[in-house]
């Protein structure tokens, strides 16, 4: 069942489809970086949104199950069709990670459908994520704050 979910977040991430990473992201996700549930949700989508498509590959994946909690880790490679400086950009630096993507799951009842992502780690990743902040993207396209 981690395989699915692990699988149906990158289709999500793919898509940028909100509503699918939504349902995939436990109530309490919380990471290095301070985001909630809420702002990973945007995060992913903001990024994702300087893509006409995008895909999403993971290399050397391997799955840890300990009891309630999952452990995903995969190098993660980007692609597809940017559509302007910034999509280029996330697949430069995104691709340039040296260290694979963390995604740690829990289950949250006894149900088998019940896995939860709860965090996303990079240790290669910024502590400041290059100034980003969830949302960026979206408002410097619409004009409300300049890179």
């Amino acid at each position: 069942m981690v395989a699915k979910k692990q699988s149906d977040l990158i289709t999500g991430i793919e898509k940028r489809s909100p509503g699918r990473i939504e349902r995939l992201v436990a109530d309490n996700y919380s990471d290095r970086w301070g985001f909630d549930r809420e702002d990973a949700v945007v995060a992913i989508v903001d990024v994702g949104s300087q893509f006409l498509a995008l895909v999403v590959t993971e290399e050397d994946k391997t799955t840890v199950i300990d009891g309630d909690e999952a452990t995903v880790t995969a190098k993660l490679t980007f692609g597809g069709n940017p559509v302007g400086p910034a999509g280029q950009e996330a697949v430069k630096r995104l691709n340039r990670l040296k260290e694979p993507f963390v995604f740690r799951w829990r289950k949250e009842s006894f149900l088998p459908a019940s896995w939860r992502l709860v965090s996303i780690e990079n240790k290669s990743l910024p502590d400041d994520l290059w100034g980003y902040e969830p949302g960026d993207i979206r408002r410097a396209m619409q004009g409300d704050i300049a890179f």
